[in-house]
């Protein structure tokens, strides 16, 4: 049964309770008047017949057959509702008054009569002369009437009722008329169609559930829609995510887990945890999950676990309680993986390659030392005897210039020789230690090694440019510059064919190093293809890229054929003297 069906039955038995009870009250006041007007048109008749029947007695002398009163009683006829008999002293009937010829024929219907009829009493009037008048009350006119106006009653009430029904029938469709698009929306739910919404409603009352249905769907729907992404970011994840229950079992096997393990979803899913983990590891899986049901949390363990062929991965774990939103207990928890082989042997990687950065810069300091000892020797030592050599010789020819002129060209001779061999020592010895490094500072060095250079070279036009401070580097850091200029500008003699080169030193803070001198090396040479800069062979450019990255820098060669080359290296200051190595 329809709800609008419902009302209007609802409706309809409240008005028929209202009829009832308002032709109940009808009726009842229908009842007082009907006897309250007998009664009085009784009393009306019964004064009357007493006054004409006195008046009468006074004139004339009553006898059986009273004439006039007879007349008079035919001239009246009926009374108002009452039927007049009038008997003579031997009870025979004289007159009956006739039939009322108001709505003369018809009846009310008896049940009515019963109804409302009142309790009839007939006044006997007794002449002096023996006769009998009888008035008896005749109420079937009063209740005929009474009877017609209830049907007129009846006859609009049932209009009313009708025309009622039939208003609230269509206003109930009409105020009802929302709870089919409501119903649709329900059902669309119901069915998981969380994006239907409901129009507005001109009703405060639907519109108001309107607000509040659309504003549940829009809730439901991001509910679904952030669930969806969490569901599709767990299954899409490069981290294996999975979930146990409070005994180890797998409840949950996401794709990066398939890809990981080698266990399809299907064949893990119900598993004990423990199939995945080393026999040596799975004591800290039974602490894991006793930390999880005390509400700890886990954050980037590594440990290892087992794959399908049995292989031992690194992994980095992070575990949580998974807690039930209702009951907040723990019910299990959701762990995620990631493997860290490569990562470890990253790490294993980079401590080799900072030992090898390590075991460089001790090399490149004990070769520094080395070339210190050997120029101080060379310049102790050899450079000592050459002079000797070239001082003797001197004085050899000084004595026999006129006395033995063989021996004089001779010994001229050797003091050429003495002086030539004095000159390549003392150019061995810049090669290996310039002694200004250590005396006039780097600036000072690369001046002087640049306009040396130039005059060894006067085809190339050279420029220098100093910025920064570069007299408080360190020994290890002068050095090191100043073998990359000495190494760059070797090479573009040898083998750039350049016409001009540049060299830019300079000392400023670095984005990436912090505070850094940085060496520009320039040239517009014939250029460099990029498979020679990364020859084995160019020892120079190995050399060069060695010593900066054993400082942390960065090393870089840029240059195309017939486009030049440019050498750039930036040496962090902080790190340098920080990783200075002293010498054994």
């Amino acid at each position: 049964m329809s709800l609008r069906f419902r009302l209007n039955l609802a409706i309809t038995l409240m008005i028929v309770i209202f009829t009832i009870a308002t032709g109940k009250i009808i009726v009842d006041d229908m009842r007082r008047s009907i006897r309250e007007e007998i009664e009085a048109g009784t009393r009306v008749t019964v004064q009357l017949l007493e006054t004409v029947i006195a008046s009468a007695g006074a004139q004339n002398h009553l006898d059986g057959r009273n004439e006039a009163l007879l007349s008079f009683l035919r001239h009246v006829g009926r009374v108002r509702a009452n039927e007049i008999r009038y008997y003579d002293s031997n009870d025979v009937l004289l007159y009956v008054s006739p039939p009322s010829v108001y709505k003369q024929g018809r009846w009310a219907p008896d049940w009515f009569t019963g109804l409302v009829k009142p309790e009839q009493r007939a006044f006997r009037l007794n002449l002096a002369n023996g006769a009998t008048i009888v008035v008896t009350p005749d109420p079937s006119r009063s209740i005929l009437d009474a009877w017609d106006d209830l049907k007129s009653f009846g006859l609009l009430i049932l209009g009313f009722f009708i025309v009622l029904n039939a208003l609230v029938f269509w206003l109930l469709g009409r105020w009802l008329r929302p709870l089919g698009p409501i119903l649709d929306g329900l059902v669309g739910m119901e069915q998981g169609r969380f994006g239907v919404r409901l129009p507005g409603f001109s009703l405060p009352e639907f519109g108001s559930i309107s607000h509040g249905f659309n504003r549940m769907a829009q809730v439901l729907e991001d509910s679904l829609a952030e669930n969806r992404r969490l569901a599709l970011a767990a299954q899409q994840s490069s981290d294996a995510i999975i979930i146990h229950d409070l005994t180890g079992r797998i409840q949950f096997w996401n794709a990066a887990a398939e890809r990981l393990f080698g266990y399809r979803t299907e064949e893990i899913v119900g598993q004990s945890a423990e199939l995945i983990a080393p026999e040596s590891r799975r004591a800290e899986l039974r602490e894991s999950l006793d930390a999880i049901k005390r509400r700890e949390r886990i954050e980037h363990l590594e440990t290892q676990r087992l794959t399908r062929d049995g292989r031992a991965i690194d992994i980095a774990l992070s575990a949580a309680p998974l807690v039930d939103p209702a009951s907040g207990e723990v019910i299990g928890e959701i762990c995620s993986m990631r493997d860290i082989t490569e990562h470890k042997r990253m790490q294993a990687a980079e401590r080799e390659l900072e030992e090898n950065r390590r075991l460089t810069q001790l090399i490149q300091s004990r070769l520094e030392e080395e070339r210190r000892s050997i120029a101080r020797e060379l310049h102790d030592e050899l450079g000592q005897c050459v002079t000797a050599i070239k001082t003797i010789g001197t004085a050899i020819v000084n004595r026999t210039r006129d006395s033995a002129p063989e021996t004089h060209d001779n010994a001229k001779t050797i003091v050429s020789v003495a002086s030539r061999i004095y000159d390549v020592v003392h150019g061995i010895i810049r090669k290996l230690r310039p002694s200004t490094l250590d005396h006039l500072g780097l600036a000072e060095t690369l001046r002087g090694t640049v306009v040396s250079w130039r005059e060894r070279h006067p085809e190339i036009e050279c420029e220098l440019h100093l910025t920064g401070d570069l007299d408080t580097l360190g020994e290890t850091v002068n050095i090191t510059v100043y073998r990359i200029v000495q190494e760059c500008l070797t090479n573009i003699a040898r083998h750039a064919q350049a016409s001009c080169a540049d060299v830019v030193i300079s000392r400023a803070p670095s984005e990436q190093q912090g505070d850094a001198v940085t060496v520009i090396v320039r040239d517009n040479g014939k250029g460099l293809a990029a498979r020679e800069a990364q020859d084995p062979n160019r020892f120079g450019l190995i050399g060069m890229r060695e010593r900066v990255q054993a400082f942390g820098g960065s090393f870089e060669i840029v240059g195309a054929p017939e486009q030049g080359v440019i050498v750039r290296a930036v040496i962090p200051v902080a790190g340098s003297l920080a990783g200075t190595v002293a010498p054994a």
